[in-house]
């Protein structure tokens, strides 16, 4: 392989460890799993899920026997006989009893029929839960691209800087080498300043792309951290029509839609319930006195009990305009629905058709680049050094930084159609 040819493939090839500068070695799937657990939205996400977990336990809890436990002391000099309040316990008090009143109290209630609100609150709870899980997937899935962009881009800078700095230093030792007039020397030196220009955007894209894949990683500016890892081609092996079926079912955001329908579902029925009466069980105890000390004898108190059975029926006016406003909302989510599974579709259809497109391109453009490569060195055997070999390095360095541009957007397109059918290809 002659010279220009091995410093082609050597910029498509991963760096060795020992010609990296010293920092945290992350390889694409490390950088993934760190952005993933440094999200501050995944990390948001997570709490979501813990708050849907006590609302469903709370919803459980809607169910069982309510207990209340309390006590009353009330000082009062009264003329008339006075009702107290519910927050102090619904007594009545007579004036011929005294100053003093003791009550302690001890009551129940269950509900035994509530036309099934309690039902579908446990069940609008779970549903809550599991939409809380499938949205903090979604988030995850959302910084994994970002790390993997940025991660990628890390790579691409750093080859295309490699590659720049050697056809830059080949040109500079080609041009010392030449015998030229006025304009030759023109045109080499403008030759020279393009390709220098080139190579300091490159070494300033290292640096922006560093900062982003700190940023992806939620680490402190200026961390050391170094990208490990295979810049090349990754070509994608599965039909449209399998990426489709697993986009219907990993795709974070259609699941989402799922358990918003049943949501909504339990919207509907939940105003439609409000027809139905309610029925509720309660039992209360009091033991009341004048005198403290008498609440402990038998003699000197008052016991009460009482069992009830409650039935309340709904007289409301806008039963029915909240149940068409629940079918309402329902359409939308539909309508919803429809629209995202057609969105996916088509991310789906560009993704592959990009991927496969850039694919074929990075192929074509990597052996044409090696082709020409050997045939310049060939070349440089023979002939003597002019300014058509500076030309042709120049036009060599640009059909090379061509190839490098199609193996990230190859890349690139890779990853976003692994986002767009919700889970990535098996390596």
């Amino acid at each position: 392989m002659t010279l220009i040819a091995a410093a082609l493939a050597l910029a498509l090839t991963p760096w060795p460890a020992a010609a990296q500068k010293n920092g945290e070695i992350l390889t694409i799937d490390d950088a993934v799993s760190i952005a993933v657990k440094n999200s501050p939205a995944a990390l948001a996400a997570e709490q979501d899920i813990i708050i849907a977990r006590q609302r469903m336990r709370e919803a459980r809890f809607m169910a069982l026997p309510q207990f209340t436990l309390s006590g009353t002391l009330s000082r009062a000099s009264l003329e008339y006989p006075a009702l107290l309040g519910p927050e102090l316990g619904d007594h009545y008090v007579d004036p011929r009893g005294g100053g003093n009143f003791y009550t302690l109290r001890a009551q129940a209630l269950q509900p035994l029929y509530t036309g099934g609100k309690n039902t579908n609150t446990l069940k609008l709870a779970k549903t809550a839960h599991n939409q809380a899980k499938v949205n903090f997937e979604a988030v995850k899935a959302d910084a994994a691209l970002a790390a993997k962009k940025t991660f990628y881009t890390l790579l691409y800078q750093r080859r295309l800087k490699e590659s720049l700095t050697h056809w830059l230093s080949r040109a500079r030792g080609l041009d010392s080498s030449l015998r030229k007039d006025a304009f030759e020397d023109l045109e080499a030196a403008m030759l020279l300043s393009g390709l220098s220009d080139r190579a300091g955007q490159a070494e300033s894209g290292v640096a922006a792309a560093l900062s982003d894949l700190l940023k992806a990683l939620n680490r402190e500016p200026g961390s050391q951290i170094e990208a490990e890892g295979g810049f090349e081609p990754l070509p994608v092996r599965t039909d449209v029509s399998r990426s489709l079926v697993t986009a219907m079912e990993a795709r974070s955001e259609l699941k989402s839609e799922v358990y918003k329908a049943q949501m909504d579902d339990i919207a509907v029925n939940m105003a439609m319930i409000r027809r139905y009466p309610t029925i509720y069980l309660g039992a209360s105890y009091d033991v009341n006195a004048f005198k403290f000390s008498s609440l402990v004898d038998d003699s000197e108190r008052a016991n009460n009990w009482l069992a009830s059975i409650a039935i309340r029926f709904p007289l409301s006016y806008d039963i029915w305009t909240q149940v068409q406003q629940r079918k309402a909302q329902q359409r939308q989510g539909e309508l919803k629905r429809a629209e995202l599974q057609d969105t996916v579709r088509f991310e789906i259809i560009s993704a592959h058709r990009e991927a496969a497109a850039w694919q074929a391109e990075a192929e074509k453009l990597g052996a044409e680049a090696a082709r020409m490569a050997d045939a310049y060195e060939a070349a440089s055997l023979t002939a003597r050094p002019s300014m058509a070999a500076l030309r042709a390095l120049c036009a060599l360095s640009e059909l090379e930084k061509k190839s490098i541009d199609a193996v990230y957007n190859q890349l690139l397109a890779r990853i976003r159609l692994e986002w767009a059918q919700g889970r990535d290809f098996v390596k």
